[in-house]
């Protein structure tokens, strides 16, 4: 024993694998991993369906009882004044997947979803990492998963369409890393395209690192494989998502035109810049600065590609909150690259060793995590499928006849979802924008600037006879209106009220 430790002493402070033994990677494997998979179950749990999901799951619904993809907003939905106009709906096929997974709402299988998604983006996380570091050991790959899945997943964490995205996205860099030394790689950009473009926006990340790609292989004067990664990895999967979706081109235009819309981008959250007020935020900030410098320190060598994609990654995470989950994984892959081809790293722990332990450590903390979690959401399974609208307001839009119904945007899907028709708004902010000016007439009732008469005239042009609303949500505008307009308060319950136009 007493050699042993004057080998460890004789060798430094890193070379601790004259030490190491199976058992120790099956442990922090297991805790590590079991903190990556079982705070966003808890998170979720705690956060429940939210708004946009409840009219993702309708979508799905309607699929299935008509027979054909949902491309027009459905009469009963928002009125007849949006009955059958146009939706560009790119989410289509996550949409149809999530009703069919669980046609009945059940909580355990949301929460088993959720549970499994995580799992695989935790495949393609150690995947892509393997793919780039191969060297680094599993300990260090789960410690920075560990990371990414406590600090930049959890932020949006839902059961939306950019879940696909981001299960997706770990394989799309792992399969461009391996295309630069086997094209054979890039095949499967064609089919992954196709897949993706009828899930989620997102698909259109595949051009735009594809075509990164292509401009290094220029400037290396690396003729032939610019051709192949033109064909394989830009021309066939932008055409397989044009092609083999409903919308065709319009999975492009749109798409662009989503993103620079100035209204989504100035009133949706998630689409707005980064706040650095916001210590959760400002921490980013601040690690991503000292990243460059460890790096500049340390005098690390990094690809090229590696590095644009860092800071092509951080400046759309600047620009846009909602890139906080790409950004982080990005993040983490540059980092345990650096790690991973650091010579004092590689002899800290055995890389090429011990894949059972590893392996043995994920099952583990699989088994641990969906077991902590369901053991919470055994006192209170429910809660997963959190009714945001209190059940006799609820009650009563399903007793009484109306041609449509105000309510908060963040209820509208669940409304939608539980069949109260004529709701005036939803999620879907891109859909309003693209048929008329309801999205702006919303911000502007509830921005408590307008007069009555202007509120008065934006629930007439919408048919609103009836109003749901928290008590907390009600500005001095809509007090006014209330007043002067006459409606009556026909339901007081759990601090929402439910008011009635006098002519209806």
């Amino acid at each position: 024993m007493t050699s042993s430790l004057e080998s460890i002493k004789a060798r430094g402070p890193f070379h601790l694998s004259a030490v190491w033994r199976p058992r120790f990677r099956v442990y922090t494997v297991g805790v590590l991993a079991t903190l990556s998979l079982v705070l966003p179950l808890i998170q979720f749990y705690n956060g429940g369906v939210t708004g946009d999901v409840w009219w993702v799951w309708k979508a799905g619904q309607w699929m299935v009882a008509h027979h054909r993809i949902l491309m027009h907003d459905p009469a009963g939905w928002n009125g007849a004044a949006l009955a059958g106009h146009s939706w560009v709906n790119l989410e289509w096929g996550w949409e149809l997947f999530l009703y069919v997974a669980n046609p009945h709402l059940n909580p355990w299988i949301f929460m088993l979803l959720l549970g499994i998604f995580e799992l695989v983006m935790l495949v393609g996380f150690v995947w892509a990492m393997r793919t780039m570091a191969p060297r680094l050991a599993p300990e260090l790959i789960m410690a920075l998963y560990m990371i990414y899945a406590t600090f930049a997943f959890p932020f949006t964490v839902k059961l939306r369409a950019e879940m696909f995205s981001y299960m997706a996205f770990p394989f799309l860099l792992g399969i461009l890393w391996r295309g630069r030394e086997d094209s054979r790689w890039l095949w499967l950009l064609t089919p992954f395209a196709a897949l993706w473009a009828n899930m989620h926006g997102s698909w259109l990340m595949i051009g735009v690192l594809g075509g990164l790609e292509v401009m290094m292989s220029l400037a290396g004067r690396r003729w032939n494989a610019a051709g192949r990664q033109l064909l394989w990895a830009v021309v066939l999967p932008v055409l397989s998502g044009v092609l083999l979706t409903p919308e065709h081109i319009r999975v492009l235009t749109y798409a662009w035109w989503l993103d620079h819309n100035k209204e989504i981008t100035t009133h949706i959250q998630e689409w707005l810049p980064i706040d650095f007020r916001q210590l959760s935020l400002a921490v980013w900030g601040v690690a991503t600065l000292a990243a460059w410098v460890w790096r500049g320190w340390a005098h690390r060598r990094y690809p090229w590609i590696l590095d644009l994609w860092f800071l092509g990654i951080t400046l759309a995470f600047f620009d846009e909150i909602r890139m906080l989950t790409y950004f982080g994984l990005v993040f983490m892959l540059w980092w345990g690259y650096g790690l991973g081809h650091s010579r004092p790293y590689q002899d800290w722990l055995p890389p090429n060793r011990g894949d059972k332990p590893f392996y043995g450590g994920v099952a583990i903390a699989t088994l641990l995590s969906f077991g902590i979690a369901f053991g919470v959401m055994s006192s209170h399974p429910n809660r997963v499928n959190n009714d945001p609208v209190p059940a006799p307001v609820m009650t009563w839009l399903h007793q009484h006849a109306y041609p449509g119904v105000l309510a908060p945007d963040a209820v509208g899907g669940f409304l939608i979802a539980h069949n109260i028709h004529g709701v005036y708004m939803d999620g879907r902010a891109d859909f309003y924008l693209a048929n008329g000016r309801r999205f702006q007439q919303y911000i502007s009732l509830i921005s408590g600037t307008d007069k009555p008469r202007r509120v008065a005239s934006i629930l007439k042009q919408g048919d609103v006879t009836v109003m749901a609303w928290p008590k907390s949500m009600l500005n001095p505008s809509f007090d006014w209106f209330l007043s002067g307009y006459h409606w009556r308060v026909r339901l007081r319950a759990k601090g929402w009220i439910v008011a009635q136009a006098p002519s209806s």
